[in-house]
């Protein structure tokens, strides 16, 4: 009698990318899935804000830029599966999708429980069974299979499993209360794989002195902010404590403590523009400080932020504009379009919303997720060292790597 215990595959991680792999199978099989926690796609339930960013839609091509260094490596495997194979195969389980002006494509329900309940049914539909609270300690290779030995539910003892093929899909280390803690990394180290150290991406930036913590909730739409001769154009929020928002947040990846941050509040300006103009505007300019610079902005820049640039220009918004001199208007102008911070730090895993590093690259087989140094061991999604913007892009390599290994698999 054949051992319940050994399977065709397992998949270890029941998130965006072990799901996948499993609903998108290229055959049916004696599958199972091992999730750590007690909750299969936890974290999937909060991208997007709940409504499931899943992908951008975007030409394949563009999605290489977003995401670094990496993007050329995985360019395979996103062009294998596109976005345009996510959203049909998204739409034949009956999940239909929208697409916003901004590109970001969502279910139409808007809402991440229809995603998970479509990708646990097909994985169901290909003979995975999930099995919940196995926290995976360790793999060994034997004799052409793997044992994975887990931690047994609620304090019970060790449990093994054998299996031809594996597939690691455990996550990296951001929102570790979904589970995704890292923990598996160390697993991978302990069988010589490289990994590459994991730090947070995606994620808020703090800076020294901040100064907007009474204007938490204004929007600058857009703002230009670089760093480490990284430029970013999008969206800043200003949060009580730290620069938010897509632009903060995808730059986020390439920021260190210690980083000098420059933000253009103005972009379509550079400083010597805006200080010729004020120059040449203010003459004679009988109306408050804070009306001639809304009218001279538009609406791009909100009142209030205004009034605090001028504050930290020295300046009473309310004098006359005809009586502000030449060292006042050149402090405005620096402050609206090279504004400089000394970066104190990034949100921790707990706020970042994906993992820079993981398994190297270099370990990987890129056509199709597997080991170069394991035959039959596959690795997928955020446990790589990939990371992309937000915007859909992390997800369409969960997808995408989900899929290779899924169908590459004998």
């Amino acid at each position: 009698m054949e051992d319940k215990n050994i399977y065709d595959v397992i998949i270890i991680g029941g998130g965006a990318s072990g799901l996948f792999c499993a609903s998108a199978y290229g055959r049916r099989v004696n599958g199972l899935i091992l999730e750590k926690t007690n909750f299969a796609g936890r974290k999937l339930l909060m991208s997007g804000s709940g409504q499931c960013n899943i992908t951008h839609s975007g030409d394949i091509k563009e999605f290489i830029g977003h995401y670094g260094e990496k993007g050329k490596k995985i360019r395979s495997a996103l062009y294998k599966f596109s976005n345009k194979a996510v959203i049909e195969f998204f739409q034949e389980k009956g999940v239909l999708m929208m697409s916003r002006e901004d590109g970001k494509v969502f279910p139409e329900a808007l809402n991440a429980q229809v995603v998970l309940e479509a990708l646990t049914e097909g994985a169901r539909e290909n003979g995975f069974e999930i099995r919940y609270e196995h926290s995976v300690r360790r793999i060994q290779p034997l004799n052409g299979r793997y044992i994975i030995i887990c931690d047994g539910a609620h304090g019970k003892k060790k449990s093994e499993f054998q299996t031809h093929k594996i597939v690691v899909a455990a996550g990296g280390c951001s929102y570790p209360s979904t589970g995704s803690d890292g923990s598996m990394l160390q697993v991978l180290r302990e069988l010589g794989l490289e990994i590459i150290p994991p730090r947070p991406s995606l994620t808020p930036i703090f800076v020294q002195n901040y100064p907007y913590e009474e204007l938490s909730g204004i929007s600058l739409s857009p703002a230009l902010i670089t760093v480490n001769g990284k430029r970013v154009c999008d969206d800043l929020l200003l949060t009580h404590r730290n620069f938010s928002g897509p632009g903060a947040i995808n730059i986020s990846r390439y920021v260190k403590t210690g980083d000098v941050l420059m933000i253009n509040y103005f972009p379509g300006k550079t400083f010597e523009e805006i200080f010729s103009d004020f120059k040449q505007k203010v003459t004679k300019n009988s109306k408050q400080t804070i009306t001639f610079l809304l009218e001279y902005l538009g609406t791009a820049i909100p009142k209030r932020f205004m009034e605090k640039l001028c504050e930290r220009a020295g300046i009473d918004s309310g004098q006359k504009a005809s009586g502000l001199n030449g060292s006042q208007l050149r402090t405005l102008a620096e402050l609206l379009t090279k504004d400089t911070f000394s970066v104190s730090g990034t949100g921790g895993f707990s706020a970042a919303m994906a993992t820079a590093g993981g398994v190297s690259l270099d370990e990987i087989n890129l056509k199709n997720m597997e080991c170069k140094k394991y035959p039959g061991l596959f690795i997928i999604g955020e446990t790589l060292d990939v990371d992309g913007d937000t915007g859909g892009y992390n997800l369409q390599f969960a997808w995408s790597s989900g899929y290779l290994a899924g169908n590459t698999i004998d």
